[in-house]
């Protein structure tokens, strides 16, 4: 379900972008079934069939080309409203095909009652489909499996406008809990029934309890002695932050951004959302199990001899945190003897004496990695991503690292920006781990998917010719 709710963590921008790819879908069917109701025949001539893929492109082109706010606020604003600007973009996609029939003089391929028939049928499938759609989409959010839950942190009359504000609609963005700052007894400000909170409250309690998942700083004249320090102190969760209508000293050039009817610039923002996100969740899981399929005999191998040498069990597995700083189970070979099963936490080193003799070919080649490949298949991890770190040493860097939880808001991966750089096993001391995280910092701002091949190929020169204790 993580997939999903990171997937849509950001806007509406993928839904609408599944929502339009089956509306032209759609398009598609309704010509052909006009050409089954005159003629009984699901077979259509080679000019029907070209101008049935003729309207379906000219759809998704107008679509990408008026993609964006635009047609996500045409969304949100609700069936009726939404029908009434749908019907013109549709009339404008069957006067484009027309159009180009006749600059072509193409007209008498095509039959009257089958053009207005199809155009007929797209209307009406048109409705229905936005139908199931808000359904599935009310349901999703219902469920948390999609979720922008927001903790809003302002002055009374300003968190009052945005709540008021914000779309009553589908959109997924629901001012779960607020914080309001200056808050005079004099001004009772109505909440709509969303609880309230101070900021000497415990964050880390408030952001588990209400599952969120954004946090919008208002900047106003009210707070603005305020928003430094909040800023600051966001930093330290791994999660997504926003200032909201800067002004006065708060000016930005850059990261401004809209949503939902509002200005912001983003502060602290996974990139790990919508379509790229999707694509690099899908090459993941088709990588690892073509990886797994390739290795197995290798971990069956391995597995035999770590039974000879030291038995059962055969994989090792270890609390790590994940994304959000949420926990996961991650699984390796296990290389260390089994007597020593109470100092799991403590770091290998080299010489450690822990390590079994065959745990040492293991560790060399990187071969205890290779379980985690399940873990991807599983969700937890992505090939490509910061190290998981054992939880006891992300609560101890997380307060000697200044916002150290920030490389938390992706996957983890099995290899990493970090590790190709030759930062790899134990990290000792502050300044090693500062290091790897600034590393890990930039992968994060700086994502894309050939940087992640990048990565993958770098990785396996680095496994062959780089020595590992």
């Amino acid at each position: 379900m993580q997939l999903f709710e990171k997937i849509f963590q950001r806007n509406d921008k993928f839904y609408l972008l599944v929502y339009y790819f089956a509306i032209g879908l759609s398009l598609n069917f309704s010509t052909h079934y006009a050409y089954y109701i005159r003629n009984k025949s699901w077979e259509l001539p080679e000019t029907y069939f070209e101008g049935s893929i003729l309207i379906t492109l000219i759809f998704w082109t107008m679509s990408i080309v008026r993609s964006g706010k635009a047609n996500e606020d045409r969304y949100l604003r609700g069936t009726v409203q939404w029908f009434k600007i749908e019907f013109i973009f549709l009339i404008q996609t069957f006067l484009i095909a027309v159009l180009i029939t006749v600059i072509f003089k193409n007209t008498g391929s095509y039959s009257r009652i089958w053009f207005f028939t199809s155009f007929f049928l797209s209307i009406f499938i048109f409705l229905f489909l936005k139908v199931i759609f808000d359904l599935l989409y009310i349901s999703l959010v219902k469920s948390n499996t999609i979720q922008r839950n927001i903790l809003l942190i302002g002055d009374s009359i300003s968190c009052q406008n945005i709540i008021r504000k914000m779309p009553k609609t589908t959109s997924n963005s629901v001012i779960k809990c607020l914080i309001v700052i200056n808050r005079n007894h004099e001004e009772q400000k109505k909440f709509y029934g969303v609880p309230t909170f101070n900021l000497e409250d415990d964050f880390s309690y408030i952001l588990n309890h209400h599952s969120i998942g954004q946090v919008w700083i208002v900047s106003s004249l009210k707070t603005q002695t305020f928003v430094e320090k909040l800023v600051d102190k966001f930093l330290n969760f791994s999660i997504d932050c926003r200032l909201v209508l800067p002004e006065s000293k708060f000016k930005f050039t850059e990261g401004m951004d809209t949503d939902a009817g509002f200005d912001f610039y983003n502060i602290s923002f996974s990139p790990f959302y919508g379509t790229s996100f999707l694509i690099k969740n899908i090459i993941d899981k088709i990588l690892s199990i073509i990886f797994l399929i390739i290795t197995f005999p290798i971990i069956l191998i391995f597995s035999i001899f770590i039974l000879i040498e030291n038995g059962f069990p055969i994989f090792f597995k270890q609390k790590r945190t994940g994304w959000d700083g949420r926990a996961f189970n991650i699984f390796k070979l296990r290389s260390l003897s089994k007597e020593d099963d109470d100092s799991e936490d403590q770091q290998v080193i080299a010489g450690d004496n822990r390590v079994l003799f065959i745990g040492k070919i293991i560790r060399r080649l990187s071969i205890d990695e290779l379980p985690q490949f399940f873990n991807v298949l599983k969700g937890d991890m992505s090939i490509v991503g910061p190290r998981p770190h054992m939880t006891a040493h992300t609560k101890y860097y997380s307060i000697d690292v200044k916002n150290f939880m920030q490389r938390h808001k992706c996957l983890p991966g099995i290899t990493g920006w970090a590790q190709v750089h030759g930062l790899r096993g134990p990290t000792e001391g502050k300044g090693l781990m500062d290091k790897r995280y600034q590393y890990d910092l930039y992968y994060i701002k700086n994502w894309n998917l050939m940087l992640d091949f990048y990565i993958m190929i770098k990785t396996m020169f680095v496994i062959i010719f780089q020595k590992v204790d």
